[in-house]
Formats: C-alpha cells, structure tokens, sequence
C-alpha cells in the first residue's frame, strides 16, 4: 500500500521578509485554499502521486511539468500586482483558478480523474470557502448516542468540536483549538482517533501518548486527561507540532 496523498503546495516569491504578519497573511491564504482544495477531494489520490508542488517562479522557462519519485511539480502562472490589488475574497478565487487549472493540466497529463478536481472547484465555489469536514458519526455501546466531530478552519485556526446526538435532541462542545499556518494540519491525525470512551464520554484518545481531550455529558463540559491527570484546560503546544 503506498503513501496517501498529503498536499498541494503553492510557492510564490513574496515581498514580504519572513515571520511578518504580510508574510502570514499571504502563506496562510494561500496554505488555506490549497488545503481545502485538498479536502474537497474527498480522499482521492492522483496515481503515484503523494505531493504536488506549485512554482509559479518558473513559468516560462520550465517547458514541461516534471515528476520526481512521488512528487509532481508544475510552473503556474503568478501575476503579483493583479493579487495584491484583490480583496480577499478575490485572493481566495486568484489562488483557487491557479490550483485548479495546475490540478486539470497535471491531470491531463497523467491521465488522472479530472472529474475529482471539477467537483472540488465548484464544492468550493458553492460553499463560498467555508472549510468545514463533518466526520461520520459514531454509536455508542448503549446504542443510545451518537457522536462525531466536525472541523472548522479560518486562515489560522483550526477548531475541533464534538457534537452528539440524543434522539431528536444535539449538544455539542469545542474540544479545542489550534494554530493552523502551515500546508499541513496535525488535526487530521488526531481526528482519527476519536470515539466514544464509555456512554457518557466522546471526544479523542491517543492511547501511545497518554492523552485524552472528550465532552462529558455528565459533566456538560470538555475535559483534558494528559498521563492520568485529568484537567479542565491543557495547551496543545506542548504535546504536538502544530
């Protein structure tokens, strides 16, 4: 079984010097689009393919794409006076139209599911860049519940909420929050360990780490337990590379 598919990367040359807030904001725009672009391609993975590169750098003098083991790379075409002269919902299309038509030339190329890429454009189009994954829920043992998280993602925050369901009836508390600057987001991971922990108790358990963050319907309220000590609030930074 190969690798999964992680992300789409676009690189641009920026005016702005590393660590200021211009240079953030522009990373963390483009980091956003392209990452949503990936979520909305709901697991698809482009044959032998596990990272896509974007070098706009090279428009014009590379004359083909190229393909090194499992990462391809292809030149788009980056105008930096027309995107700075955008608002910011007209940088978000700018960096969507350049994602997406890298995504269509590539997939012509090397004959991948081009239909994948349409209908994470126009999911994106219709939703207006609202980045929001609802995992499938989850029964407890009493049959009595269900429960699910749902993810929620601005430019720099990614929040992790669980919502449970009792009969006609939901509750839902926000399990935590994190930074969230880079291509790629540590809360995926996590994401895949959430269950229920008995019936009263939903949330995630990363049992290797000795780590548990849940709701409580008992309790109403999100508690922590970090190597057996259970806390009301606990700073992720500690424990992940977020």
């Amino acid at each position: 079984m190969g690798a999964s598919f992680s992300d789409i990367t676009l690189y641009t040359s920026t005016p702005y010097k590393n660590d200021t807030p211009e240079y953030w904001e522009e990373t963390s725009l483009k980091n956003f689009v392209s990452d949503l672009y990936v979520q909305k391609m709901h697991g698809y993975k482009p044959p032998q393919a596990t990272r896509i590169t974007l070098q706009p750098d090279y428009y014009n003098i590379w004359d083909r794409t190229w393909k090194n083991g499992s990462i391809f790379s292809i030149a788009p075409l980056f105008e930096r006076e027309k995107y700075e002269a955008l608002d910011k919902r007209g940088k978000y299309q700018y960096i969507l139209d350049i994602v997406h038509g890298s995504m269509i030339q590539l997939g012509r190329e090397y004959n991948w599911d081009n239909e994948v890429f349409e209908a994470a454009y126009k999911e994106i189009i219709e939703s207006e860049f609202s980045f929001i994954i609802d995992y499938p829920f989850k029964t407890s043992k009493d049959r009595n519940k269900q429960g699910k998280l749902v993810i929620e993602k601005t430019e720099r925050t990614t929040t992790v909420n669980a919502v449970i369901k009792i009969g006609d009836k939901s509750v839902s508390g926000k399990l935590f929050d994190k930074r969230n600057w880079f291509w790629y987001d540590s809360a995926y991971q996590i994401a895949k360990h959430y269950r229920w922990l008995d019936n009263e108790r939903f949330g995630i358990q990363i049992k290797k780490l000795n780590f548990s963050v849940w709701y409580s319907l008992a309790d109403d309220k999100v508690l922590f337990e970090v190597n057996g000590e259970v806390k009301d609030e606990y700073n992720l930074e500690r424990m992940f590379t977020l």
